[in-house]
């Protein structure tokens, strides 16, 4: 599923947020979205989820004009939130299966043995299996984004948001999930746009980066093409030396500051 983004802004109560983007997200890409704190990065997957509504410019999925219901959204769209909610009184295996819900045919029979199968498979590729039968309070941080991760996936959305993915994740979890959605982008053709704070994780395995600030989108390109120390300077405000590992990929190392 493709998604053209054409000159959209958003504002919220007159304050400009997002100020006309355009992008084309692509079946089989992985894209990071990067850029400082409050730059729109989340306003951004939003928008896309029709959660909230552009004041300027459209949204296109995949070449029609008719914008999709929220229910056919909800089906072809699969979204890992910044901040969620789990109840404390649910179960791993109760919060995982929560995501077929878009996808279950009859609300009253409930979810079906095709829908269980599907999240036992996820649980047991985030390697969380054993941790189903407990509930979500008596998680670690990682353990309780993993579960989020499970729901997400379980949804099996053409399109997969996410916000801040790594998110209290060691470093080898991260990795772990990074591999695991350049697989579903290159394997099965998913778009995936994941909203990110580690420009080396994004180098590693991004097939392109965007970079916003102010709401304004000032780069998109490959990870050799976006991430050198100009731009990460422009971006963050930091200066940095770049550094190429084996496959020619950026590596970024922030400079300390002079000390007086």
């Amino acid at each position: 599923m493709s998604v053209e983004v054409e000159r959209m802004s958003f504002a919220y109560r007159g304050h400009p947020v997002l100020r006309e983007i355009s992008l084309s997200l692509k079946p089989g890409e992985f894209l990071g979205f990067l850029g400082p704190n409050g730059s729109g990065k989340s306003t951004f997957l939003k928008n896309i989820l029709g959660f909230l509504k552009p004041s300027q410019g459209r949204i296109v999925f995949s070449g029609t004009t008719t914008p999709p219901t929220q229910e056919e959204r909800s089906r072809r769209i699969s979204y890992l939130p910044q901040n969620p909610v789990l109840h404390g009184s649910l179960l791993v295996k109760e919060v995982i299966i929560l995501g077929r819900l878009p996808r279950v045919k009859d609300r009253w029979a409930g979810y079906g043995k095709a829908d269980w199968r599907k999240a036992a498979e996820v649980m047991e590729i985030l390697g969380i299996s054993g941790l189903a039968e407990r509930k979500v309070t008596e998680l670690s941080g990682g353990e309780r984004q993993k579960v989020i991760i499970g729901r997400c996936l379980v949804q099996e959305g053409d399109i997969l948001l996410l916000d801040e993915v790594t998110a209290g994740l060691d470093l080898n979890h991260a990795i772990e999930i990074m591999e695991f959605m350049r697989r579903k982008a290159g394997r099965e053709g998913k778009t995936i746009v994941a909203v990110l704070h580690d420009l080396n994780l994004a180098s590693q395995y991004c097939d392109r980066i965007v970079l916003l600030k102010e709401g304004c989108l000032r780069y998109q390109g490959s990870p050799r093409e976006v991430i050198t120390g100009k731009v990460v300077e422009e971006i963050y405000g930091i200066r940095a030396v770049i550094q190429s590992d084996g496959e020619g990929r950026p590596v970024v190392l922030p400079k300390r500051n002079s000390e007086e």
